[in-house]
């Protein structure tokens, strides 16, 4: 695991941790950290009964130590779940746990492989990317996400930021789908109903989000669909497929919940580089979850088939499709 991921302005902040050149468990000697997210840290170690191999070592944010007691179990209890939860995935799509445990100051850490290479995001920075690498990274994702789901899961953090892209010795790219600290149970209740439910932040990226979960409504796996069609646009137009004014958190959510149509306009990169696969995108994208796909593999299955098809030049209905009128 690689990646840097802007701390939520609500969590605990922190300069430099002092795990930094400590070796844990007389096993992980940590190097560096790499990384942090809403909870967690992330830092790469090395283990020195394996030869002294590099792990990324997943650990709570050492200012949660300072909490009420509930509210530090409650962070504790987040990433404990994310370790047992990778430990039972087998898809290549999420990286492999080595093992769990606590460090000397009582903060839980997940040692897991290293994933070396850049995020999605890193990838499509300079424009879009090439369709073939999209349709594999599509893919590979629908694979994991699916296992996920079958288990009862849904991610509700898909991002460019938290998909990486590691190249393998034969040349094959190898997507990895990482930060499992937002996964919940599929239940239901609806978020909005929970107690300590921040309406006004709910959990995820507002960018990305599907309409139903910026609402704090029941989600399910079409919320994770909602959320890697939004980052399969972006690859292949180099923007998001919404915005609001300014761009900020609460602008997104606002104009979310305001069932706005997703995408909110054409994109000539969108039409020269999807082809048939544009209805695939628009269907995967519907404000209402009911018309989207039934599962997260029969939108990649649709959209793959459709991508690598030859586009037939006298099909006016993509140029329809892409002025996206109107409310789904």
């Amino acid at each position: 695991m690689n990646s840097t991921r802007r701390r939520s302005e609500h969590a605990p902040r922190h300069t430099r941790d002092p795990l930094i050149g400590v070796k844990i468990a007389d096993e992980f000697q940590i190097l560096r950290g790499v990384g942090s997210g809403s909870h967690a840290d992330v830092f790469i170690a090395t283990q020195a009964s394996v030869g002294g191999r590099h792990v990324a070592l997943k650990v709570l944010c050492q200012p949660y130590l300072r909490l009420k007691e509930a509210d530090f179990r409650r962070a504790q209890n987040t990433l404990l779940r994310e370790g047992k939860l990778l430990g039972a995935l087998r898809s290549p799509c999420f990286a492999e746990v080595y093992r769990t445990g606590t460090t000397e100051d009582g903060r839980p850490y997940i040692a897991m492989e290293y994933v070396h290479g850049p995020t999605l995001a890193d990838a499509h920075k300079d424009g879009p990317l090439e369709r073939n690498l999209v349709v594999e990274v599509l893919k590979q994702l629908a694979d994991g996400l699916s296992e996920l789901h079958a288990m009862g899961y849904v991610h509700r953090d898909i991002t460019p930021s938290n998909i990486l892209l590691h190249t393998s010795l034969s040349g094959r790219t190898q997507v990895k789908l990482i930060d499992l600290g937002t996964v919940t149970k599929v239940s239901d209740r609806a978020d909005k109903y929970r107690v300590g439910y921040d309406l006004e932040h709910p959990l995820g990226t507002p960018a990305y989000m599907s309409p139903e979960q910026a609402k704090g409504n029941v989600v399910d796996g079409r919320a994770d669909q909602f959320a890697l069609a939004a980052c399969i646009y972006q690859c292949l137009s180099g923007k998001r497929p919404f915005s609001a004014e300014g761009h900020g958190a609460k602008a997104l959510l606002e104009r979310l919940k305001s069932d706005a149509t997703i995408p909110e306009s054409p994109s000539a990169e969108i039409e020269a580089n999807l082809g048939l696969a544009a209805r695939a995108l628009d269907k995967a994208l519907s404000n209402d979850p009911a018309q989207r796909f039934d599962s997260v593999m029969e939108f990649s299955e649709v959209f793959s088939r459709e991508a690598t098809a030859k586009q037939n030049p006298n099909s006016g209905w993509i140029q329809r499709l892409l002025k996206l009128g109107g409310h789904r």
